[in-house]
């Protein structure tokens, strides 16, 4: 119909910039009388590739990891690649059955936020035979590439902070450390600025809960109900930091006059709530778009790359929601 060849057809679909206007123009009207749609399982056959990345994230109400999609599939899609994104609502078991569902759609390559990045889904991406890129987790070696912020050195830097504002009984809001390896390194930063600047490590002022905003209050009434309750509090995100301001609101306590409050992340509402939220910035959406260009890197060579373990800066964002201890 188009009274061309089929391999001018083929470039058309694949290179149209290749294809002069006017040939393409007759292309184009054929395609449109022909009510032709373009068999994309066809070219997965005779390319071996679907064009697409995996990802894996653990939760679609957190921005966090809104932000970070966002860089992954910018660049993705700049290079000509889709995202599959699948939420593993932070269960380690449905991580494991999301990357075989994934590995059977046959993507190209995978990113995910594990729970556990030196666990059992480690051997699993490492012997996957296809580019894998684990987001968010601080790791220095190991089979499988990731991007990440030092989480360790975040939460030492949100608790001195509140250390530095003199604040002596600092308790951390932490989500569940087998949920989240960033909640685990956090805590551990956590642990570190108190013994380095000689506060008494307390263990009732940590409470682990799992996370969504639904569990802060449990979490808070945990703190505040002590004998001595604590005078500012880190959580593990910022999510759970804005929960925290509202249950202590709910207590009659005002923040930060009576509470000062961390969290970690930046999301965009941390900026809008008031008080403003004080936090540990990451740079997700950079992450993200660094560990999209690590898998398509890999693929451009053949899918065989050397692991790269990336670690961005980070940066503390003060705000209205910490404030220096008032003393009697």
């Amino acid at each position: 119909m188009a009274g061309v060849s089929v391999a001018s057809v083929s470039r058309f679909i694949n290179s149209p910039d290749k294809v002069r206007a006017e040939t393409r123009e007759r292309i184009r009207l054929a395609m449109q009388e022909c009510n032709y749609r373009y068999n994309y399982v066809a070219k997965v056959f005779a390319t071996q590739r679907t064009q697409t990345i995996g990802l894996v994230i653990p939760t679609i109400t957190n921005t966090v990891f809104a932000d970070s999609t966002r860089g992954l599939q910018d660049e993705a899609t700049r290079r000509g690649y889709q995202v599959l994104m699948v939420n593993a609502d932070y269960d380690p078991d449905a991580e494991g059955e999301l990357v075989r569902h994934l590995l059977e759609r046959q993507v190209d390559g995978l990113v995910i936020t594990a729970s556990d990045p030196h666990g059992a889904i480690a051997g699993e991406l490492a012997t996957a035979g296809i580019p894998a890129v684990f987001l968010y987790s601080t790791l220095s070696e190991g089979p499988v590439s990731s991007v990440g912020i030092d989480n360790e050195r975040g939460g030492f830097d949100a608790t001195a902070h509140l250390a530095d504002l003199g604040h002596e009984r600092i308790a951390m809001l932490a989500g569940s450390f087998t949920s989240s390896d960033r909640s685990r390194h956090r805590y551990d930063g956590y642990r570190r600025c108190l013994s380095e600047r000689g506060l008494e490590f307390e263990p009732g002022l940590v409470v682990e809960i799992p996370y969504g905003l639904e569990h802060c209050r449990e979490g808070v009434a945990r703190l505040m109900e002590a004998a001595q309750p604590p005078t500012a509090i880190f959580a593990s995100n910022d999510l759970m930091a804005i929960g925290v301001m509202g249950e202590l609101r709910a207590f009659g306590l005002s923040v930060p006059r009576d509470v000062s409050v961390v969290g970690f992340d930046d999301v965009l509402m941390s900026s809008y709530v008031a008080p403003r939220l004080t936090t540990i910035r990451q740079p997700v959406y950079e992450m993200g778009r660094r560990a999209a260009q690590m898998v398509l890197d890999a693929l451009d060579r053949g899918g065989q790359s050397v692991p790269r373990h990336l670690i961005l800066d980070h940066e503390l964002v003060v705000r209205e929601s910490t404030a220096s201890l008032r003393r009697a």
